[in-house]
């Protein structure tokens, strides 16, 4: 089959169109394969960004297209068997933004066929890319306790104080302009499918992850700069010798002088972790204190007993660097991340597999779109009322 066919296929399937024996031909195609052919569709949707796609074999490539396509073949309430991690982890990766756009069309044209043919539209492929990956939102909770609504778009001063508070796009920064008689606190808070960024008044850069929060001061005064955490957060913090920068979590306290860090400190997870990326930081618990040195994670359990291993940079920083990223991560694991991220309840029935996952995959795609770049031979899925997922043996 040669290329002008092929597209010619695609996008009678997309709007509907398809014959009967057209259908079939490209069932067949799917089936067969041909690794030059989806190279020259797919490039030109390509920039340079996305990369280009290696040691991918012309089966791998077949497979992903009757994956895609077998959706409007299931019957309503049939679960999808998620095909194996191994390459298409790095398909999804590599690929990049092409491979978003053309499963994003496929899904398109499943969802129009399940529509006009005379079966009811189950839990298929495109209602799950519906749901929309999380985006630069948040809530400013002001020192009066009103609120302001922030988002990408936004482009506005706010006085607080003597400070003034600038929204740009998905950024918030402040800058004191003269001396702060009194201490006055701000709250920025990220729901889940949200993120922020922040830089507070004396330089300092936070960027805030999905379901989190930071309680800080419009202006420093005193012997420290103190901020509270919930969730997760990454700081870039300003140096300043006379002036120690403190994080608190729960009930324990992250020290430093002018560094970068990682501040994990979301409720479902287990623990609490801190992961030094530069510097030097102390963190203290009820029951110790420990010096945390570059490319090391302090791991603080509810006890307040710490437990210091080398720490995976990329893993750690992925969310900041728009991935999500997993090195034999179980499948809880896994599914906190995606819930946080794209706003779902994820409930499991059954035996919870015992599947693990590694790999690379863009946040800014749709939750199909990774559920397939996170599949398992030995896992199962379907979407219930929208947002629930359900996670089946």
């Amino acid at each position: 089959m040669d290329v002008s066919r092929l597209s010619y296929l695609l996008e009678q399937y997309k709007s509907g169109q398809l014959s009967a024996s057209e259908e079939g031909e490209l069932f067949s195609f799917a089936g067969e394969g041909n690794e030059h052919n989806w190279e020259d569709l797919l490039n030109p949707w390509m920039n340079e960004e996305a990369g280009y796609a290696e040691n991918l074999s012309s089966e791998f490539i077949a497979g992903e297209l009757a994956l895609i396509l077998s959706a409007d073949r299931q019957s309503v309430g049939i679960v999808r068997e998620m095909a194996p991690a191994t390459q298409r982890t790095r398909f999804i990766r590599r690929w990049g933004w092409a491979a978003a756009i053309f499963v994003g069309m496929l899904a398109m044209g499943t969802y129009y066929l399940m529509d006009h043919r005379d079966k009811p539209v189950g839990h298929t492929l495109a209602k799950l890319s519906d749901i929309q990956p999380g985006s630069s939102k948040a809530v400013l909770t002001l020192a009066d306790g009103s609120t302001i609504t922030l988002d990408s778009a936004g482009n506005q001063v706010i006085r607080q104080g003597v400070a003034a508070v600038h929204q740009l796009n998905g950024s918030l920064q402040y800058e004191a302009n003269g001396t702060e008689t009194g201490i006055s606190y701000n709250r920025l808070s990220t729901p889940r499918q949200g993120q922020f960024q922040l830089v507070l008044a004396d330089g300092t850069k936070v960027w805030l992850n999905a379901a989190s929060s930071i309680r800080y001061p419009t202006a420093f005064t005193g012997k420290e700069r103190s901020v509270d955490v919930t969730g997760e957060a990454y700081f870039e913090v300003a140096a300043n010798a006379s002036q120690p920068f403190i994080v608190r979590v729960n009930n324990t306290a992250i020290q430093v002088l002018g560094t970068s860090f990682n501040v994990n400190a979301y409720p479902d997870e287990k623990q609490l972790s801190a992961t030094l990326i530069s510097g030097v930081i102390s963190v203290q618990t009820q029951r110790e204190n420990t010096l945390l040195a570059p490319g090391k994670t302090a791991s603080i359990m509810p006890d307040g007993s710490a437990t210091i291993s080398t720490a995976n940079i990329k893993t750690v920083m992925a969310w900041k660097n728009g991935l999500f990223r997993f090195e034999n991560a179980d499948i809880k694991t896994v599914m906190r991340q995606l819930a946080r991220w794209y706003n779902i309840a994820v409930e499991f029935r059954g035996a919870v597999p015992q599947t693990t996952f590694s790999g690379e995959i863009e946040r800014s795609l749709t939750l199909s779109q990774v559920l397939l770049g996170l599949g398992s031979s030995e896992l199962h899925y379907t979407l219930e009322n929208g947002n629930k997922l359900i996670i089946q043996p």
